[in-house]
């Protein structure tokens, strides 16, 4: 495979796919237990940005534009060899979440990736196939259901025995989420979550959660949680994150050396919790925390009052809306 980066000529492009997708948030497990022979169980919500965004073209020669150039690498020459093509193809890379913040980064680009490759080829893969193929999907479904699906997914989790369990974690659930609560994420960019083999690591070192916890947090996704997304009842939404995140955290705690992985973010998360936001927490190994408002006029209020509170913490605050629909892929 020849790699190439920065641009290389657009002489090249015969036929392109476009392909969009956005970070997702993380927002806890459900069951940690696995008594009733499954593991995790993850709810997470789609985000409009930060996105990954590029475009595949079949062409002379491989070639690779993007920043993280061997990565990316590496994830084509594994689709090629898993789906046999011998046919050239380029990709260029025009942006991509950050990676190692606990916003889904690796899943979208490799979906993204798939995706594109799935489209320029009419291979007719499905999403979870594409995900299976690039090893995506151990733990979580979450990164995958928001590619497909957008708005706010839950995830049944997976056999107690994954390691020999293949399929990707279905989703149970999917609901649309109130356009009118916006989602601000915290970023921390001098910090970040685990994950390869420290990820993997960290896993096998932690022993199950008891069994109450479990009951009671798939009692708050199930009864309060989800019934909240579909009356648009902001308060019950926040009571159940809340106990996710306070579970999924303590829980964590030992592996990524706190409640939340960073300390600048913690003490955001912490201010808010004081300032009667409690639908806020760490997305993921993070450290990227998040927290969800009632309304606009709440959440710039208060993204003007963090800015000025923490302006010397050299953490970025970035406004958004969920994201009801799946990646975009434009066939041109």
């Amino acid at each position: 495979m020849n790699l190439l980066s920065p641009l290389f000529s657009k002489e090249l492009q015969l036929q392109k796919v476009t392909v969009t997708t956005a970070a997702r948030l993380h927002m806890g497990f459900v069951d940690l237990n696995g008594s009733q022979g499954r593991l995790f169980g993850s709810l997470g919500l789609a985000l409009q940005a930060p996105i990954t965004n590029l475009t595949i073209f079949k062409s002379e020669k491989t070639l690779i534009d993007a920043k993280n150039l061997n990565y990316v690498a590496k994830i084509v020459e594994n689709f090629k060899n898993q789906l046999k093509i011998s046919i050239n193809f380029s990709i260029k890379v025009e942006e991509n979440i950050p990676e190692h913040a606990g916003l889904g980064s690796g899943t979208q680009m490799a979906l993204a990736i798939g995706a594109g490759i799935n489209a320029l080829f009419d291979l007719n893969l499905t999403t979870a196939e594409l995900a299976a193929i690039s090893s995506r999907g151990r733990r979580s479904g979450v990164g995958i259901g928001t590619f497909e699906q957008g708005g706010l997914v839950l995830d049944g989790g997976r056999s107690a025995h994954y390691q020999n369990n293949l399929r990707t974690p279905p989703i149970i659930a999917r609901h649309v989420f109130p356009q009118q609560w916006p989602v601000l994420l915290i970023l921390d960019y001098h910090n970040q979550g685990l994950s390869g083999d420290a990820e993997l690591q960290a896993f096998e070192a932690l022993s199950n959660a008891d069994l109450a916890t479990a009951q009671a947090l798939s009692h708050r996704v199930l009864m309060q949680a989800l019934p909240a997304i579909v009356e648009h009842d902001y308060a019950q939404f926040s009571q159940a994150i809340h106990a996710l995140q306070l579970a999924t955290g303590a829980y964590f705690s030992a592996a990524q050396g706190g409640h939340y992985k960073s300390a600048k973010v913690a003490a955001v998360l912490n201010y808010l919790n004081q300032q009667g936001i409690i639908c806020a927490g760490q997305s993921s190994w993070g450290p990227t925390g998040f927290a969800i408002f009632e309304d606009e006029i709440k959440a710039n209020a208060m993204l003007a009052q963090l800015q000025s509170q923490f302006l010397k913490s050299n953490l970025h605050f970035q406004l958004m809306q969920a994201k009801n629909t799946g990646a975009d892929i434009d066939l041109s």
